[in-house]
């Protein structure tokens, strides 16, 4: 083989080769899927949700069993909080708004740590005014102590003799989110912006 020969063949042996360097680029440049990245706060490794079963507000039986194939938002509180509750289940409206469609693969649930003034008939008078198909779930005294232990919430009640009200209840205020298998995957500080957590149950809804 002559030199120019020679030459010829290593520079369309090197063409041949940059050909396929360029196609494999391409190739995962378009096939590449990126790790998700939550914006809440993701609890790895996930693990079953502890158990809550309790009466919804119609009063029908419930258990986070029955929610396998949906995703759950979950919050803590109680229907004479004066601020963060409230403002809590708004949120929760403008999530279900955002997800359109994808609404439907997922529950917004409120359960309550005030049993003594928290009746059926008050928890569906309360969630009406945000959204009817919000749950509100109620157990006994002994069923409250345990979810609150199993789901790391601390309340404190805080006398107001000279109120109406009476009492009133300092608590945590997180919203826990659990994926369609039951696991406890992500929960959210108050005041995080119901459009990112919208964006997380999104991609949820889609695993």
């Amino acid at each position: 083989m002559t030199t120019v020969s020679t030459q010829r063949y290593r520079l369309l042996a090197l063409l041949a080769a940059l050909v396929v360097i360029a196609g494999g680029v391409v190739y995962w440049a378009t096939n590449r899927t990126d790790a998700y990245v939550f914006n809440g706060g993701e609890i790895s490794p996930a693990a079953a949700a502890p158990a809550l079963d309790l009466t919804d507000q119609n009063g029908a039986p419930f258990t986070l069993a029955q929610e396998n194939g949906t995703v759950s938002l979950i919050y803590f509180g109680y229907t004479t909080c004066p601020d963060l509750c409230p403002t809590t289940l708004n949120d929760f409206t403008i999530v279900k708004d955002d997800l359109g469609d994808a609404a439907e693969q997922v529950d917004f649930i409120m359960v309550t740590f005030d049993p003594e003034r928290d009746t059926q008939a008050r928890m569906k008078e309360y969630l009406n005014f945000f959204d009817p198909d919000f749950v509100g779930l109620r157990g006994d005294d002994a069923q409250t102590q345990q979810f609150l232990q199993d789901y790391g919430v601390t309340i404190k009640r805080v006398e107001y003799p000279n109120s109406s009200t009476g009492y009133l209840i300092d608590h945590t205020a997180l919203i826990y989110v659990i994926d369609k298998e039951g696991r406890l995957r992500l929960t959210y500080p108050y005041g995080t912006d119901p459009l990112m957590i919208a964006e997380d149950v999104q991609h949820l809804t889609t695993e």
